[in-house]
């Protein structure tokens, strides 16, 4: 049945809740014996264990939550008990003793990392944001050596069956496309509504190999590289535009699940319907013969909606896993909530399985793997944080069940993610909004979305560049030329407004500010989608949701958040005063803080533009970091720099500008300050210390947390700490006023940082201090569910046991995060029970149809 679902707020409250949308790569994988499933629960930043058991009908049960980093994203299992998880926001690795519950160490690697592999006696880490692979000593848990990887976003990643090769792909690898400014490109086309002006010179979007670009565009899509030294051997080109997986088939061949953008098509009304392919690539070695079988052949690509090709559609794959003798292979399609069976020899699509039938809610099929024995294939749910159970002989609905007991998702925001991600609001089922929106961000590349047919649209302005604070209404034409994509994450910091009365009157989004609210957008679906406008109920829990996302830290910064006076050989703080300078540089006039822009529409004269502009925030420069290498060759990364089009690789000025005073011994230190400026979100966000008996009495532990508290004070982060203390599960919070931890029991006095510390003497005692978002402290320091009973002091929920001729029943109080376990005998092994969990009435409850004889045992266990 699917009646369980299931979405209970326990801890955070819809006024203060923000969080990050993690970009899972590898979120759910088996133990080598196969007993265990993992599972991450990102939003709660947790490990969930299910145990597996056996047969074709078994569901899995969830016995085991252990917190990890925030934002975990990918999960690998070393050995039957160790497991390492890689910690998007944290920038870490934690190492897990499923046996103690407990993660036992915490190895920081680089920014933002986002899948793991082992191969000889190593792990490879891939750290997206930092372009580089951290290469760990897994015996030692140290790392051993940092391997350049010059890809955009190197994220997921695969090991030949040998372990000798490493492959690693590039998330925004780009499709070799490029801006052809609009110096050098043609006129535009004349416009199709006659009443239109003409439009304004724009570049063009053209393959990177045209004659009029001077500069190389690298296709780098996936690398490999030697595990046993380490060295990059080569890349392969021509894979896709976005890479989501890799996995090695039984023969040898690499395969890659990838979308592939059509934004060489021009206008609007022309990519209506005709947005991407989806596909499976297979990649034979070791030629690097790329064969590429699209996963919705003979779809409508019609404008008018086509409801039996979004019956069929698969958009978005994001995980592949093939059967052991390589004759069969399944796919998740992320955006369509539905997985595929498919033959990796013709590339057929043999069996389709909806996750979402006969249920409300959008699913969203991140991930999947078979278990052991082959019968089952166990689906990891992003969007509804939800694990889903398929039989594999006849594509079977078997179970639906909860990754984790902690709902950190609001139910409104849950919706709006849905919407967001859903396929099947397209007029053929193969576009969301993130398909250009790649979890809630971008897709690296720039779309000429202009529309020869529309209408002039107004916009107030003022030309505050040269201190006039006149409100002027700019008139935008609809032939825009190419736009970059850019992120959804960060909406909210866009309503701070700080520089002029007159940028309070400005609309705030989009490139050219022409939408006036997020609701704005619903136009999307019936334009650019093919689908239908949605309900304005719709739209707002969209809003929400984007507007409870955050960015990551700029890495760049000190950990207490100032900035570094010496960083690649420059003074952040020299380039903040030339930044602040209105003699000499003249940029805060226009971008100004928080968000780095007064959200303007200024003098497009200024700027080297031929139509007007919003003012671009300045919080992600350093994202785009080295994309562009003038010394060497004219090589570039992507084929969209800083600008707005798409041109413009260079800072720090990344646009021309006529006031500019600046010397050329300003220019480093100004760069260094704008790849420092603050995202909204402190570095402390994310950071952990994990204490053990050997570092219990350092120094440096005791200035890290001393730093920590400190950081806490200013609401930079809140602090907690989470653990193992004899053998007992122990979180705590830090509490500000009285410079004390609080435990997750009143019987426990408040403890200072010296005696903490000195609760780590047990060898196998482990406390991990993490700085988490301010919101979560209750929840993640001694108060699951925010009842204001503190988790220790929680009295078990009472077991009602009831039998008929067909069935047995349990009955226990709503507590996810308790489970049954059953026994013959009192002095037995207890093990779980294999029954999927229903709600019903503020009751959980599991029917056995197959009572066993003799009599058993049951009673409840606590999943933390």
């Amino acid at each position: 049945m699917k009646a369980l679902l299931l979405f209970l707020l326990t801890a955070i409250t819809a006024s203060a809740y923000q969080h990050f949308e993690a970009r899972q790569r590898r979120p759910l994988a088996l133990t080598p014996d196969g007993t265990h499933l993992l599972a991450l629960h990102s939003p709660a930043s947790s490990l969930s264990v299910f145990a597996t058991g056996s047969g074709a009908s078994t569901p899995p049960v969830l016995v085991a939550e252990i917190p990890v980093g925030m934002e975990p994203v990918s999960v690998q299992a070393r050995t039957n008990d160790e497991v390492w998880v890689v910690n998007e926001e944290s920038d870490s690795v934690s190492v897990v003793s499923l046996s103690r519950r407990v993660a036992i160490a915490t190895i920081r690697v680089g920014d933002e990392p986002a899948d793991l592999c082992f191969a000889g006696g190593k792990a490879f880490v891939s750290c997206a944001r930092s372009r580089e692979i951290v290469v760990i000593d897994v015996a030692a848990r140290a790392i051993v050596t940092r391997i350049p990887v010059n890809g955009l976003m190197p994220s997921a990643m695969a090991v030949s069956a040998d372990g000798s090769r490493l492959y690693v792909a590039s998330l925004l690898s780009g499709n070799k496309t490029t801006v052809l400014p609009a110096a050098s490109a043609p006129n535009p086309p004349a416009p199709t509504n006659t009443a239109l002006p003409a439009a304004p010179k724009t570049g063009l979007i053209v393959p990177a190999n045209d004659p009029r670009i001077g500069w190389n565009t690298l296709d780098n899509d996936i690398a490999e590289i030697d595990t046993a030294n380490n060295q990059l051997l080569r890349w392969i080109g021509g894979v896709g535009t976005n890479l989501f997986a890799l996995a090695m088939h039984p023969d040898g061949a690499l395969w890659c699940a990838n979308s592939d953008s059509n934004n060489l098509i021009r206008f609007e009304p022309e990519l209506r319907g005709e947005f991407v392919k989806h596909r499976l690539t297979r990649i034979a070695l070791p030629a690097a013969t790329l064969t590429h079988h699209d996963l919705n052949p003979g779809i409508a690509r019609a404008i008018t909606p086509a409801p039996a090709s979004i019956a069929l559609a698969l958009a978005q794959p994001t995980s592949v896993v093939f059967t052991p003798d390589g004759t069969r292979s399944w796919v998740t399609a992320f955006n369509s909530d539905r997985i595929a069976e498919t033959d990796p020899a013709t590339g057929a699509i043999l069996r389709r399985v909806d996750v979402r039938a006969g249920s409300d809610g959008v699913r969203g099929p991140r991930a999947l793997v078979l278990s052991a024995d082959g019968t089952r294939v166990f689906v990891l749910n992003k969007l509804s944080d939800t694990l889903t159970t398929v039989g594999t002989a006849d594509g079977a609905w078997i179970s639906e069940s909860r990754i984790g007991s902690m709902d950190t998702i609001l139910p409104e925001h849950r919706i709006g993610r849905g919407i967001l991600n859903d396929a099947r609001l397209s007029g053929n089922g193969t576009i969301s909004c993130a398909t250009c929106h790649l979890d809630a961000d971008h897709d690296g590349i720039a779309w000429d979305l202009g529309d020869p047919g529309g209408s002039m649209v107004s916009i107030p302005s003022a030309d505050l560049s040269i201190h006039d604070e006149t409100v002027y209404n700019r008139s935008l034409h609809p032939m825009k030329g190419p736009m970059v994509t850019q992120t959804l994450r960060g909406l909210a910091l866009n309503d701070s407004v700080l520089n002029s009365p007159a940028a309070a009157i400005v609309t705030k989004f989009h490139w050219r500010g022409d939408k006036p609210t997020i609701q704005s957008f619903n136009t999307v679906f019936p334009n650019l989608m093919g689908g239908t406008a949605r309900p304005d109920n719709d739209m707002d829990k969209v809003a929400a949701y984007l507007r409870s996302l955050l960015h990551h830290p700029n890495p760049n910064r000190n950990l207490d958040r100032t900035l570094k006076t010496n960083l690649n050989g420059a003074s952040a703080v020299a380039g903040r005063e030339l930044f602040l300078n209105h003699t000499r540089s003249h940029c805060i006039v226009c971008h100004a803080f928080d968000a780095g822009t007064d959200q303007n529409l200024d003098l497009p004269s200024l700027v080297g533009r031929g139509q007007p502009m919003k003012n671009p925030p300045l919080r992600l420069i350093y994202q785009r970091a080295g994309i562009y290498n003038p010394g060497n060759n004219q090589q570039s990364l992507s084929g969209y720099g800083f600008g707005s089009d798409g041109t413009f690789h260079a800072l720090p000025e990344a646009h021309p500008y006529t006031l500019d005073r600046l010397r050329a011994a300003d220019m480093a230190p100004l760069t260094t300050f704008l790849m420092s400026f603050d995202t909204g979100t402190a570095p402390v966000v994310g950071y952990q210390v994990t204490v053990t008996p050997a570092n219990a009495a350092a120094t440096a532990t005791s200035a890290e947390l001393a730093l920590l508290e400190t950081r806490a004070a200013w609401l930079d982060a809140a602090l907690v700490a989470s653990g193992n203390l004899s053998g007992l599960r122990r979180t705590f919070r830090w509490d500000t006023p009285t410079q004390r931890y609080l435990a997750d029991t009143v019987t426990d006095s408040p403890r200072t940082r010296a005696e903490m510390l000195a609760l780590v003497t047990g060898a196998e005692d482990t406390l991990t201090f993490s700085g988490t978002l301010v919101e979560r402290a209750t929840a993640f320091g001694g108060d699951r569910n925010g009842n204001g009973i503190r988790d220790r002091d929680e009295a078990p929920p009472a077991l009602w046991i009831g039998t008929t001729p067909e069935a047995v029943r349990l009955r226990w109080s709503s507590y996810f995060d308790w489970y049954p376990e059953t026994s013959t005998g009192l002095s037995g092994d207890w093990v779980p029970w294999h029954v999927a969990p229903e709600e019903d009435g503020g009751t959980l409850f599991a029917d056995d149809f197959h009572p066993t004889a003799p009599a058993r045992f049951f009673r409840l266990s606590r999943t933390w």
